[in-house]
């Protein structure tokens, strides 16, 4: 509800551009496709243009007309959904399908808990 009231009161001002900040984050699946249709439908019927930061990648890829993938601060890639779901670069395909060896490393082993949180020291 509260998400709805910060886009209602954004949308109110007749803006041209809205960006959303991970807008899908911590909704159930239904909830994530209304925001997501939500989204669209404001894009279409205003003539907005939206700029979504997201991980969801799959209800993302479906609202969107491009999408850009950033890496280490730079575009890795640029196109339509389609056009970087089939993406040929390992960093970009990695990240679309989900995989864990590529590229990009996953940082395991972590430090201890107690080194983590508590700054302890072995």
């Amino acid at each position: 509800m509260a998400r709805r009231v910060a886009l209602a009161r954004a949308i109110a001002l007749d803006p041209e551009l809205v960006m959303y900040d991970e807008p899908f984050s911590g909704l159930d699946p239904i909830s994530l496709g209304t925001a997501a249709r939500l989204i669209r439908q404001l894009n279409d019927v205003m003539g907005l243009t939206s700029i979504v930061v997201s991980h969801d990648l799959d209800e993302t890829f479906q609202i969107a007309d491009q999408v850009v993938v950033l890496a280490n601060g730079k575009i890795a890639a640029q196109g339509t959904p389609d056009e970087v779901r089939h993406s040929t670069d390992p960093l970009v395909h990695q990240f679309v399908s989900g995989q864990s060896d590529g590229p990009v490393r996953f940082h395991y082993p972590a430090p201890p808990v107690d080194q983590d949180f508590c700054g302890a020291r072995p």
